[in-house]
């Protein structure tokens, strides 16, 4: 019986994952991120491909493509794209005028938004009514 539990585990695990067939995932250590106090976005950092990435959603209806994401990693332009799976939100709060540093990221969070910097002075701006990249 505990056999046919543990499958069903893996099974109920993997499509949560979207994955079919692949390996069991192992939990990353260094993922991390956070919540902004009005609860509408979210940050999570971690390891992706060749390095980290910082990416960020303001959570909003979804559109056929997904929830719009913004993106960067400690150097390097901005990037912004879609997100189909829902972003991870098991986050501690970054309450407003309180900086969150990460690997050559600063992300500030504010009652008019939040602000998010990399070492190359590129960045974004997000907040429910209006967002930018600079």
């Amino acid at each position: 019986m505990s056999e046919v539990r543990a499958l069903i585990v893996v099974v109920i695990g993997l499509a949560a994952v979207g994955v079919a067939g692949a390996a069991i995932p192992t939990p990353d250590p260094v993922q991390t991120g956070f919540n902004v106090p009005s609860g509408n976005m979210v940050c999570n950092g971690g390891p992706y491909r060749t390095g980290h990435v910082l990416a960020c959603t303001v959570f909003s209806e979804a559109s056929a493509r997904g929830q719009k994401i913004w993106s960067m990693r400690p150097t390097g332009r901005v990037s912004v794209g879609f997100l189909k799976s829902n972003a991870a939100t098991d986050f501690p709060t970054l309450r407003y005028g309180r900086s969150w540093p990460w690997l050559g990221i600063r992300c500030t969070s504010r009652r008019s938004g939040l602000t998010c910097t990399n070492q190359s002075g590129h960045g974004f701006f997000l907040s429910r009514q209006s967002q930018r990249v600079f």
